[in-house]
């Protein structure tokens, strides 16, 4: 009888989550870097988002590749994931003031926002509007951090996250406040992921580093030298499945 009720639970609470993750919509937004550098190093990133999002939690994806992310665009957005840039070289474009405050405006009016940063190698801070953006919710990013390659990262079990997760990690910038949501898995536990609730409803995740975000724990990358390196971060999958889950439900 026990093991009846704990798998009715079980079977409601699973119930609950997917409706209140129903026609949900999430912007992926990409528009400052080439769709194709993102394939390049992750080929699956995109099958991954689409799995969780649609497949999953029948909600729906739509990536942005080119649009300046305005209030108009946000208007039916539910969750916008940001992704850092890949590299920094000249010729990138520049996140808009008007861009950036659509952002931070839908933040407060409720809506929820994962944003992800890398190190200056891989995207210009002040072009891509990071701080403008998060610093109104408490979290603030920093410079470089020393290079610590392929350590990875450890979640902290805790409202959302129901593990203590592997997640990728190899270099990475700093960022301070917020709720600390995953570490640096070596010497100095320095944070890599935190997050903010708003009265309102909205809802902001920040990273120091976008490699969860590509998906890219256990992804194998050829070196300029010719060898092989598989990067940790093996449960990075069901960190970014629980984490997508809590920014498309209500409570």
């Amino acid at each position: 009888m026990r093991k009846i009720i704990l798998m009715l639970v079980l079977f409601i609470g699973i119930f609950v989550t997917y409706s209140n993750a129903q026609n949900k919509v999430v912007l992926l937004d990409i528009s400052l870097e080439d769709k194709s550098e993102y394939l390049k190093v992750s080929p699956d990133i995109f099958n991954h988002y689409r799995d969780i999002i649609e497949n999953q939690l029948g909600g729906k994806l739509i990536i942005n590749e080119d649009k300046e992310v305005t209030t108009k665009l946000l208007k039916s957005i539910d969750v916008l994931v940001v992704l850092s840039t890949l590299s920094s070289a000249p010729g990138k474009k520049t996140r808009t003031d008007a861009e950036r405050e659509s952002i931070v405006d839908f933040v407060r009016k409720g809506g929820r926002l994962v944003l992800f940063t890398d190190e200056n190698r891989r995207m210009n801070l002040k072009a891509f509007g990071a701080n403008e953006i998060a610093n109104p919710f408490g979290i603030e990013f920093g410079d470089d951090l020393p290079m610590v390659r392929n350590v990875g990262a450890i979640s902290f079990p805790g409202e959302f996250i129901k593990g203590r997760y592997e997640l990728p990690y190899s270099g990475s910038r700093e960022i301070k406040g917020g709720i600390p949501l995953s570490v640096m898995n070596a010497e100095g536990g320095i944070m890599h992921g935190s997050y903010v609730k708003l009265e309102g409803g909205g809802r902001l995740v920040a990273f120091g580093e976008t490699m969860v975000g590509l998906f890219i724990g256990g992804v194998t990358a050829t070196m300029p030298d010719g060898s092989s390196l598989v990067w940790k971060g093996k449960d990075n999958y069901v960190f970014m499945q629980e984490l997508i889950t809590w920014m498309v439900t209500e409570k």
